[in-house]
């Protein structure tokens, strides 16, 4: 068997473990237990949505030790976790030596390698098709002595497993009814230019199409937001932050 052949098959069983995982505590468990130089795996979800309307309410799943959970919240980390930060601020994975640590983040990472965890670790941002932002990080064993090259290995892979554990986590909070409509970039930047005020005539020169077809974006923009008016579809989509005023 080829270095390909054992890759692609430890690349099938992280799929199928996250797939048939009951949740997404299980899922980054089972995704860690495939990949020997892993030690963690964690799972963070920006934003959740509550009665209806966006918080700062972060879902975060992760295999670190409940000793070094509990430490990184008590000493309120993670207001200045330069990963988090950077993670959900970025559009390409990144390794952590690629991130500027401040005199404000010795502490942490001094703290962080004291509880034997490696500093090195690779991070992936996810960006699905209504901006959901999500980030999945991959801490690896403090014993591997060649990071760089196991990355190397298996970055493309964990790229598409950090999106399957995406779906799975929004399986986990939205159940089969999706706070987030199906909305097309195109009715999306309808909604914008209508938040700034322009009029569809406007809007039509703005993206060069005609202003049927701009009305068109508009009435189903309202219908998928379920909204009587296109007030009431910009305020929603702020609130949803599909996007921004």
């Amino acid at each position: 068997m080829t270095v390909d052949d054992s890759e692609t098959l430890i690349y099938e069983k992280a799929f199928a473990a996250i797939k048939s995982a009951a949740n997404v505590g299980a899922a980054i468990a089972a995704l860690r237990d495939c990949y020997e130089e892993v030690a963690h795996v964690t799972y963070h979800h920006a934003q959740t949505i509550a009665r209806g309307t966006a918080v700062d309410a972060p879902f975060v799943r992760t295999t670190y030790p409940d000793g070094w959970v509990a430490r990184y919240l008590l000493k309120g980390y993670v207001t200045i976790d330069p990963i988090v930060r950077e993670g959900l601020l970025r559009q390409l994975p990144f390794s952590w030596t690629e991130v500027d640590v401040g005199p404000e983040c010795f502490e942490l990472f001094s703290d962080f390698q004291t509880s034997g965890l490696s500093p090195n670790g690779y991070s992936i941002p996810v960006i699905d098709k209504v901006s959901r932002r999500a980030l999945v990080s991959f801490n690896a064993h403090p014993h591997v002595t060649d990071w760089e090259g196991y990355l190397q290995r298996h970055q493309q892979d964990w790229a598409e497993l950090a999106h399957t554990l995406h779906r799975k986590a929004v399986v986990e909070l939205y159940g089969d009814k999706d706070p987030f409509p199906q909305i097309s970039p195109r009715e999306l930047e309808t909604l914008y230019w209508i938040s700034q005020g322009k009029e569809s005539k406007d809007i039509a020169i703005i993206l060069a199409i005609s202003e049927h077809t701009v009305r068109t974006y508009m009435r189903s923009v309202r219908f998928k937001l379920d909204c009587a008016n296109l007030s009431q579809a910009v305020a929603k989509a702020m609130a949803l932050r599909l996007i921004r005023g």
